[in-house]
């Protein structure tokens, strides 16, 4: 065996696991060159056509196999993007265009794939930048089918491996079976790379941005992948195979603590209580929210019921969908938000009546905008359909992207007619239901007061709040480092946006990732925020963290956090603070 080496990584996905490495092969195919003579170019367009549609078919098969699932949403919009671009007539026509000039199906696609990646790369948008990824991804796919190849499963091994590649594809991750996959590693991403959002979505430890790890770790070494430090052991001695297995039997002891106090409420050791719900995308995500102690539905995201259909569902199957999240919630509000469809969330619809032409998507058609301006039918279908669902049970409506006082009163103006409509059709609906605006770029946390004396909650969306402050695009890595959570503009912004709703007697909550994060959740109680709203599988860490909190602190730790100059300084006090609270070894994992 070779001597032990480890290597230095990003953790994503927390937890311990040993096992031996099974090596992923994700490079671009070699392709033949060869001129094809003008009889047969006509055969070449057919083969290049007959690929195109066997990847189309095969994303769609992978996305209907497993839209069950429990798993992060983010999976199925990255998913969707490497279908419209294979649904893209650039792709599609620049690819043929080669053909006609006689080059064959293979190097018709490399060339043009080349010509798009290179655009692509000199981009300065960063958002662009990054689809440069998905765009090689997609060409990996049909360059794989034009030539008969297989592309290697990852669906399932005979015994349990931790797979090792340079990057995973959604399509990889979305068929990876807990049973077959111990843990995995890649060699490119950070934090908020795609990688890193497939890793989180299946709970399964992982370490990426691991420098030559598909050079360095060979088919069948033994591994041990550490997703709470971000180190990766190759061929570990026996000390060192110790040492991380009582490491990993500590871990386990703490998640069994969080489970044990999910039956247990969210208080403060001096009795103040906070209100802890979950974040969810689809109906059978409601369950596990439940069995993990959600106290409601802080979020129900509504985009997949609009992804890749071309028919849009219509007001009876939106009704239908609703009602199935609110019965299986009993009597526990349902914050249902609506469709938030843009930036990386593209439809069919979409897609195909907006180009990017060179603009970030995130700065242009997206949320309410979208809505207001291009589909106004399909807004007020699902503003009907929410008005109904809300005389089923405790519901509010959230709309998100708000920026000014404006755009919100033209939704309002909407919520009259749906009513006015629903009434003409003598059809049972919820007059009185709470709205209220989701808080995520800085113009609305400027005008929250202004905002706040027309709605009845305000809800702060950290992760789109963040970026939206920083100027940076959470999914591009070459400035991942910049998406600072605790950057002291985000705080002030979160505080502007708590007095805005305190002036007008309206509650503010918090709904983004920072929410699941016990640092920022400490910080959020004692900035006197006394709602959460968060993935799932972050509410027994937040419930266990805050038991063991004094409000009091909290609200000095909180005071002197929204004042400090740098990130650095507020994570430092944050930490400092809940260490000496709680004595979990695993609090920030």
């Amino acid at each position: 065996m070779n001597a032990m080496m480890s290597l230095q990584g990003t953790p994503v996905s927390p937890g311990i696991v040993v096992g031996h490495a099974h090596l992923v092969a994700r490079g671009m195919p070699d392709v033949p060159h060869y001129c094809v003579t003008p009889e047969h170019r006509l055969n070449e367009e057919e083969r290049l056509k007959a690929a195109l549609k066997e990847s189309h078919d095969q994303l769609k098969e992978i996305y209907q196999n497993v839209n069950k699932q429990q798993t992060n949403p983010e999976l199925f919009y990255i998913l969707d993007a490497h279908r419209l671009i294979l649904e893209d007539t650039m792709l599609r026509d620049g690819a043929l265009g080669y053909v006609r000039k006689g080059y064959n199906a293979e190097w018709a696609v490399v060339r043009h794939l080349s010509n798009i990646t290179a655009v692509f790369q000199k981009m300065d948008d960063s958002y662009l930048r990054e689809k440069r990824s998905d765009i090689e991804q997609v060409g990996k796919r049909l360059l794989n089918n034009l030539l008969g190849h297989s592309e290697e499963s990852v669906a399932g091994f005979p015994d349990p491996v931790i797979l090792v590649a340079e990057e995973f594809t959604p399509s990889d991750t979305l068929q990876m079976k807990h049973e077959s996959v111990l843990g995995f590693v890649a060699q490119r991403g950070g934090r908020t790379s795609h990688t890193a959002i497939l890793a989180k979505s299946l709970g399964i430890p992982a370490v990426v941005g691991v420098d030559q790890a598909t050079v360095k770790i060979n088919q069948g070494d033994r591994l041990i992948v550490d997703g709470i430090s971000g180190l990766l052991y190759i061929n570990p001695d026996p000390e060192t195979l110790k040492q991380l297995t009582e490491k990993k039997q500590r871990y386990s002891t703490f998640r069994q603590r969080l489970l044990d106090a999910t039956i247990q409420p969210a208080i403060t050791k001096d009795g103040q209580q906070i209100l802890l719900k979950a974040n969810i995308e689809q109906y059978s995500d409601a369950f596990r929210a439940k069995r993990l102690g959600a106290e409601g539905i802080g979020l129900y995201r509504t985009e997949h019921l609009y992804m890749n259909r071309s028919i849009l569902p219509d007001e009876e199957e939106l009704v239908r969908t609703f009602s199935q999240v609110i019965k299986s919630m009993k009597d526990l509000p349902v914050t249902i938000r609506t469709m938030d469809v843009g930036g990386e969330k593209q439809t069919k619809l979409f897609f195909k009546s907006h180009s990017n032409n060179g603009i970030n998507p995130a700065m242009g058609m997206q949320g309410i905008r979208f809505c207001l301006r291009e589909e106004q039918q399909v807004f007020l279908t699902q503003l009907r359909a929410l008005l109904r669902i809300a005389a089923q049970g405790d519901v509010r409506i959230l709309l998100p992207m708000i920026s000014g006082v404006e755009e919100l009163e033209e939704v309002l103006q909407l919520f009259a007619q749906a009513k006015d409509d629903l009434k003409k059709d003598g059809l049972e609906f919820n007059s009185n239901v709470p709205i209220g605006v989701m808080v995520e770029v800085p113009a609305a946390a400027i005008c929250a007061e202004q905002l706040a004396a027309k709605v009845d909650f305000l809800s702060v969306g950290t992760n789109d709040l963040i970026q939206f402050t920083l100027a940076v695009d959470r999914l591009d890595e070459s400035v991942a480092y910049l998406y600072e959570s605790g950057h002291p503009a985000v705080l002030r912004l979160i505080s502007m946006t708590l007095n805005g709703g305190s002036a007008k007697g309206i509650p503010v909550s918090v709904c983004g990732e920072m929410a699941g994060d016990p640092r920022f959740a400490a910080l959020f109680l004692g900035m006197g925020i006394d709602e959460l709203s968060m993935s799932p599988g972050c509410l027994p860490l937040v419930r266990r963290t805050t038991r063991s909190l004094d409000f009091k602190q909290l609200k000095e730790m909180a005071k002197a956090a929204i004042n400090r100059d740098t990130t650095k300084e507020v994570i430092g006090l944050l930490e400092q603070t809940l260490r000496t609270a709680c004595d979990d070894e695993y609090i920030f994992h």
